[in-house]
C-alpha cells in the first residue's frame, strides 16, 4: 500500500525559505434584502522581492502597496495558522480585521527597511 503524499502548505515553504511574512484576517460584512452576512478572508503577505523565493506558490500584487504580494489561505492553511497562533503576535486590530506577525520577525520592520533601501537607491541614481 502506498502512502498518499501530503499536500505542501504555504507555511512550510515560507519557513523553509526563511521569508518574512504576516497573516492578515479581513472582516467582511454586507447586508442585502435577504441576508446579513459576515465572513473572514485569511491571507498571507510577503515582500515582492521574496515572491520568487517561495517556490510552488503564486503570490499576487497587493492593491495599493507596490512592494507587497499576497496569497489567500486554504482551509487547511487556516487551520495550521490557528494551531500555531502562539508563534505570532497580533500587531494590528480594527473594524477591518487583524494582522499577525511572527514573534521573532516583524514584517513591518523588514518591509520598512527594504522600502528605505529602495528610496535611497532611487535618490542616489538621480
Amino acid at each position: 500500500m502506498t502512502k498518499k503524499k501530503e499536500k505542501k502548505l504555504v507555511f512550510d515553504t515560507l519557513f523553509e525559505s526563511c521569508v518574512c511574512f504576516a497573516v492578515c484576517i479581513a472582516n467582511n460584512s454586507f447586508i442585502n434584502r435577504e441576508v446579513a452576512a459576515f465572513s473572514k478572508d485569511y491571507f498571507v503577505i510577503i515582500n515582492k522581492c521574496d515572491a520568487k523565493r517561495v517556490k510552488d506558490f503564486i503570490f499576487y500584487p497587493t492593491e495599493g502597496y507596490k512592494q507587497v504580494c499576497e496569497r489567500n489561505l486554504s482551509t487547511d492553511e487556516i487551520e495550521v495558522f490557528r494551531n500555531n497562533k502562539d508563534k505570532f503576535v497580533n500587531v494590528r486590530r480594527n473594524e477591518y480585521g487583524r494582522v499577525y506577525e511572527l514573534k521573532e520577525q516583524s514584517f513591518k520592520g523588514v518591509y520598512d527597511n527594504i522600502r528605505q533601501k529602495l528610496r535611497c537607491k532611487v535618490i542616489r541614481n538621480n
